[in-house]
């Protein structure tokens, strides 16, 4: 019986959902990209280089890190 139910289902719909569902998010994060102040971006570029540590939320100075 459950085989017959799985054979008769239709997945097309499925892929349609998922190429919607891919195209939203796509657009969502290019949206976002393209929304950053060019602040920000020249702060995240510079993240792997530097070793100074800042707290993105309080927006202090930036500190050394001590070992």
């Amino acid at each position: 019986m459950l085989k017959d139910v799985v054979s008769k289902l239709d997945y097309s719909t499925f892929d349609e959902i998922a190429l919607v569902i891919f195209a939203l998010a796509f657009v969502a994060i290019i949206y976002g990209a393209f929304r950053l102040r060019s602040e920000s971006t020249e702060r995240f570029s510079s993240i792997p280089l530097s070793d100074l540590v800042q707290d993105p939320i309080k927006r202090e100075k930036p500190t050394e890190e001590t070992e």
